[in-house]
C-alpha cells in the first residue's frame, strides 16, 4: 500500500483551545488558503518557512504536524451517500450563512470543520470494513 503525507493541523488547531484558521493565520502570517490547503490535503507540499511557523506557533517539531499514513483506497460511493453528503453540506452552510454575527472567514472556518469531520467518518468507516473484510 502507498503512503501520503497529511498534516496533523485541525487537530493541533482543536487542541490550543479551538483556534480557528483565520486566529492562526493573523498569528503566523501564513494565509488562510494556504492553511485551509495543508489541512483538507489539497496542497502539493508545504515550504520550510511555513513548516517552521506553525512549529513555533503550536510549540512542537515537524513530526508533531506531519503525518505519515498508508493511502486510502479508492471507494465508490453510492448516489444516496451523494445525495445525504449534498444535504448535510446545504444545511451546515445555511444554518452558517444565517449566523448574523459571522464572517466569511468563520463560515469557511466552519464548514471546513464539517468537511474534515465527515472525511474522518468515512476513512474511519473504510478502516471498519476493510477489519470486516479480513474476520
Amino acid at each position: 500500500m502507498n503512503k501520503i503525507i497529511k498534516t496533523n493541523l485541525s487537530f493541533l488547531r482543536f487542541s490550543h483551545g479551538r483556534l480557528s484558521q483565520k486566529a492562526v493565520s493573523e498569528a503566523t502570517g501564513i494565509g488562510q488558503k494556504t492553511l485551509s490547503a495543508l489541512e483538507t490535503g489539497a496542497s502539493k507540499g508545504i515550504e520550510f518557512n511555513t513548516l517552521l511557523k506553525l512549529c513555533s506557533f503550536f510549540n512542537c517539531g515537524p513530526g508533531d504536524l506531519l503525518l505519515l499514513e498508508d493511502e486510502p483506497e479508492n471507494i465508490t460511493v453510492s448516489d444516496e451517500s451523494r445525495q445525504k453528503a449534498k444535504l448535510l453540506v446545504a444545511q451546515g452552510l445555511q444554518a452558517a450563512m444565517q449566523s448574523q454575527n459571522a464572517t466569511p472567514e468563520e463560515i469557511w472556518a466552519e464548514f471546513d470543520a464539517v468537511r474534515v469531520r465527515m472525511q474522518s467518518a468515512a476513512e474511519q468507516a473504510s478502516k471498519e470494513r476493510k477489519i470486516t473484510k479480513g474476520a
